[in-house]
């Protein structure tokens, strides 16, 4: 199964969509948390952490927004797939490893930022490759 098209990769692409736009929001929740209330509580060096947390959690909140539209483009490949759920795992991985950090100050939880920064990393790395193979076609 190379490819999955029609009314299967509209609604696919769409969650993708969909679930780009849920990250969107919620960064800028975490965003206007971060100002108001977290900022108060930490310090510069954890604030700067929290900041970095949120500024790539709104990178690929946009990246899974452009996943979900070109799975609807081309259909549903492999590679496009993983590439979504990749994302999806990274974010939550890179972004919430560091949330945690910030907010409780438990160092066990740094162990996530560098899973997830390596998982968002094979997240672009498979849609470039799906990008070059949808071309080549």
């Amino acid at each position: 199964m190379a490819e999955l098209t029609g009314n299967a990769a509209t609604r696919l692409g769409g969650r993708f969509v969909a679930l780009g736009a849920l990250v969107m929001a919620l960064a800028v929740i975490f965003s206007a948390a971060g100002d108001h209330l977290v900022a108060s509580r930490v310090s510069a060096e954890d604030l700067h952490i929290y900041d970095i947390a949120n500024r790539f959690q709104i990178y690929h909140g946009l990246g899974l927004l452009f996943i979900g539209v070109l799975i609807r483009q081309y259909g549903k490949r492999r590679l496009l797939y993983a590439a979504g759920g990749l994302m999806t795992l990274g974010t939550l991985l890179f972004c919430g490893g560091l949330y945690l950090l910030t907010l409780t100050g438990d160092v066990s939880w740094a162990f996530f930022a560098p899973v997830g920064g390596i998982t968002l990393i094979l997240s672009w790395l498979s849609l470039a490759l799906s990008m070059w193979r949808a071309s080549a076609t």
